[in-house]
């Protein structure tokens, strides 16, 4: 008896090197079929969801068990995520994008600019207005700047205002239940403005090739400036996300952030501006992020608004906030169900990052 003992020990542990190497080429197949991006996803699931169980003696549990593991293999495919794919710009070029109007802002439209009262926010106010769309402005003070108060004399139904301070969670939180108690219905477009530029922008106070001297940046100017740039921006959305709602299947809300190119790495020729490039280029991940996660629901694009004779300028600039918003605008209004993710400029100038 001991020959036909040690025989069928053989027989159990062929079939179980088998069955291992069976479900190694599934796997392995199946990996290779999937898209580059999704392989490492598949491995996870692959792992997960697989395991090689003890092979019976006979081969009826054998075939039972590859079925079995054949099933598990078929339902992880399921799990295996897509995600949207982004528009890469090769470094050192620009190319210009085609931007046909194909989501225009219209009367149907109900639009949040995020720090809306004054400079490049007031000016989106202005002209999402007149193109006659129902617009609610937030702004910081705990009075109504009177800008936008005027407003709301002018258009009593087209325009509201509400509170709202990027440095307090818990102001962003009231901000999106006060919006949902207007009952103004879903938002089509959130127009994310705000942000802040602080001295303290050099490396050791010192002049850098054609820049001149300027204070050190230091730990505070660093985080007060990530605070409102780079967290706030990700605290809105995760606020008012859930208000935004499509016009049509192919018509999905748009959900604008005003970036930077200074936030480009490929375009960071000249240094410095420690603390607001990076809060840029941090904002510019978050929202790359927020792409591929909220990608059933909305469609999000990154605007640089070029260099605007602003408050935040001193007034210097190349552009005025009328060119540089019916710019930006442009590339809000040819965003849709079928556009890609981007980083664009008011000239439609795509941006590497």
């Amino acid at each position: 008896m001991l020959p036909t003992k040690i025989a069928m020990s053989q027989v159990r542990s062929s079939l179980q090197s088998i069955n291992l190497c069976w479900l190694i080429a599934s796997a392995t197949t199946h990996l290779l079929l999937c898209s580059t991006p999704c392989r490492a996803f598949a491995c996870a699931t692959f792992a997960r969801t697989t395991s090689i169980t003890p092979m019976a003696s006979n081969a009826h549990s054998s075939n039972s068990n590859m079925r079995h593991s054949s099933s598990m293999l078929s339902s992880s495919k399921s799990l295996i995520v897509h995600f949207p794919k982004a528009k890469s710009v090769q470094p050192g070029t620009s190319p210009v994008e085609e931007q046909e109007k194909r989501n225009p802002i219209d009367e149907t439209c109900n639009i949040l600019v995020v720090g809306g009262n004054r400079g490049i926010g007031l000016e989106f106010v202005n002209q999402c207005l007149t193109s006659g769309a129902t617009v609610i402005a937030t702004h910081r003070s705990e009075d109504i700047p009177s800008d936008l108060e005027s407003l709301q004399t002018k258009h009593p139904q087209k325009f509201h205002s509400i509170q709202m301070d990027l440095s307090s969670e818990t102001s962003i939180e009231n901000a999106a239940s006060n919006l949902r108690d207007m009952n103004l219905g879903p938002l089509t477009h959130i127009i994310h403005n705000a942000g802040i530029y602080l001295p303290g922008t050099s490396f050791d106070g010192t002049p850098k090739g054609p820049r001149d001297a300027a204070p050190k940046v230091d730990k505070e100017t660093l985080m007060k400036t990530y605070e409102i740039n780079t967290v706030a921006p990700l605290l809105v959305a995760q606020n008012f996300v859930g208000l935004m709602g499509k016009r049509s299947e192919a018509l999905y809300p748009v959900y604008s952030f005003i970036s930077s190119k200074v936030g480009s790495v490929d375009d960071n020729g000249s240094g410095g501006a420690y603390a607001y490039r990076s809060s840029k280029s941090a904002l510019n991940n978050i929202a790359k992020s927020l792409s591929a996660d909220l990608a059933d629901t909305i469609r999000v694009v990154l605007l640089h608004p070029g260099w605007v004779k602003t408050d935040m300028t001193g007034g210097k600039g190349l552009i005025d906030t009328n060119t540089s918003v019916r710019g930006m605008l442009n590339a809000v209004e040819s965003t849709d169900s079928s556009t890609s993710f981007r980083f664009v400029d008011y000239k439609a100038c795509q941006i590497p990052w």
